[in-house]
């Protein structure tokens, strides 16, 4: 609940404008939060606070929680890059908050999220293929809630595979996002981006009831009357398709490199390629992004039209972007001439800053001018408060 006073202040800071970028050139860093705090908590549709760093994200998220805004309404959004920077895969909760951001924004639920520029500009799939990905669940006497297909009778055979192929892995019992398992008629199921798990009950081929149920005791808590599941990833599941692709495109860059690198660089290709063949998740399915995606999309294609895009401090973000470039670039190479992967570049995985142009509902905090003055500049249609 915002307090009094911050209620009280906003009725003297100057509201942001629909239809043009609005420019806030006098608020300092620390303010910034305070300022905004009840506009964000009046705002119906989703809001994208876009930070130079982690560490900044993480104030912004400090401030707004002690001033009052609900922990549902307020997300961090980290970046999961991880496997570009060393042979690892992306920590599942990482994974379980991105999901978390992408089904609010895919909802046009009234958010709001905070990311760095690394997290909001790093590739995703297409919403449409997230659409397309969404297990939708319901009781059989629940009218769909809107206009897409909302299962109410499968074969509990057909739903464990198509989370497989949404990328979630057996796990009995299930306990953290991202598992499913099978007891007889009823399948456990905990979404991504979920803060609990549902118990699917089956009678024959129909969904005889949808139950929350508590992780640690395994214990129902309530019934609801529908859920959407999203995937398990952020990319899609390979095929035999897509990896013969990857084969034939990868052994032309494993042939660029020395050829005593080769062997191992071959090898590893060789071990990613079984579970891609199979449309199995495993720890390096980000690293293959650019061949599972044909379509690039961001945290920003999330964001509704009317949806509001917050920068904090543009020429920061500016400057943050040309270091994670940079910064990717130089793990990248060093990793090939270890011969940990073949030559890749970071704008295979990273969108380019100009996606941040264009949106009618922006609000800048500190100077609009960017490095080299490309975008945002002062100009009639800019409105400065």
């Amino acid at each position: 609940m915002i307090p009094e006073w911050l209620q009280r202040l906003r009725s003297a800071t100057p509201a942001p404008v629909q239809g043009t970028p609005t420019v806030w050139h006098e608020a300092c860093m620390e303010s910034r939060p305070v300022l905004l705090a009840p506009w964000l908590a009046e705002q119906a549709r989703p809001v994208l606070i876009l930070t130079p760093s982690l560490e900044r994200a993480e104030q912004w998220l400090a401030v707004l929680l002690r001033l009052g805004l609900s922990e549902n309404r307020v997300l961090r959004v980290p970046s999961s890059l991880t496997p570009l920077l060393e042979p690892t895969g992306v920590e599942q909760e990482t994974l379980h908050e991105r999901l978390r951001a992408l089904s609010a924004l895919h909802r046009g639920d009234a958010i709001c999220l905070i990311a760095s520029v690394a997290s909001a500009l790093q590739r995703t799939m297409p919403e449409s293929l997230f659409e397309a990905e969404l297990v939708r669940l319901r009781l059989p006497d629940v009218e769909p809630p809107d206009q897409h297909n909302w299962v109410c009778q499968t074969e509990p055979d057909a739903l464990l595979k198509r989370l497989a192929e949404d990328g979630y892995e057996y796990q009995e019992p299930v306990r953290l996002p991202g598992q499913f398992a099978r007891r007889g008629g009823i399948i456990d199921v905990f979404p991504m981006g979920a803060d609990l798990p549902v118990r699917v009950e089956f009678w024959g081929d129909e969904i005889a009831s949808l139950r929350l149920f508590e992780p640690a005791s395994q214990r129902s808590i309530r019934q609801i009357k529908q859920i959407a599941v999203p995937p398990a990833r952020e990319v899609s599941m390979g095929s035999e398709a897509v990896a013969q692709c990857i084969r034939s495109e990868w052994d032309a860059l494993i042939a660029k490199q020395p050829p005593a690198l080769q062997s191992e660089l071959r090898q590893r290709l060789e071990d990613d390629l079984r579970p891609l063949m199979q449309g199995a998740p495993f720890d390096r399915l980000e690293l293959y992004l650019p061949w599972l995606l044909s379509k690039r999309a961001c945290l920003l294609d999330y964001l509704p039209d009317d949806g509001w895009l917050v920068l904090d401090e543009p020429l920061m973000l500016n400057i943050a972007y040309d270091r994670l470039m940079e910064d990717l670039n130089q793990s990248l190479t060093s990793r090939a001439e270890r011969g940990d992967i073949p030559p890749l570049h970071a704008t295979l995985y990273i969108e380019p800053f100009e996606r941040i142009e264009g949106r009618a509902a922006t609000l800048l905090l500190g100077e609009p001018i960017f490095g080299g003055g490309r975008i945002y500049q002062k100009s009639q249609n800019a409105l400065d408060q």
